[in-house]
């Protein structure tokens, strides 16, 4: 059951962010992806509230909604999620050089991909 519940939970999370962020393109900011900047912000709030109240532990709420539904809605809610929890143990400014760094990576990385490709 707990992969059929983060099946269901990603299918919605893949849809909801698809209409989101199709809804949301259509708002013309200088050429900016609105629609992913506010997908992105919606679950890393929703995420946060998650381990905020500690639903992460709950029996349903873990497959279906935070690794299914904002797992597939966004997964910059997933690492976002391993950054708070990297700081609480390592503190803030090392939880964010590392933040920094990954996320410097996989932008490089996309490039690297898309040069070598194109």
């Amino acid at each position: 059951m707990f992969y059929l519940y983060i099946g269901i939970g990603a299918f919605l999370g893949a849809i909801s962010r698809f209409f989101l962020s199709s809804y949301l393109e259509k708002l013309i900011f200088f050429e900016f992806p609105l629609g992913t900047l506010f997908v992105n912000i919606i679950g890393c709030y929703a995420i946060g509230i998650f381990i905020a109240i500690n639903l992460e532990n709950k029996d349903l709420i873990t497959p279906l909604v935070i690794i299914g539904f904002l797992g597939s809605f966004t997964t910059f809610s997933a690492f976002t999620k391993e950054i708070l929890l990297f700081s609480n143990l390592n503190g803030i400014y090392t939880a964010y050089f590392l933040a920094l760094l990954i996320s410097s990576i996989c932008v490089l990385s996309t490039f690297i991909g898309y040069k070598m490709f194109s």
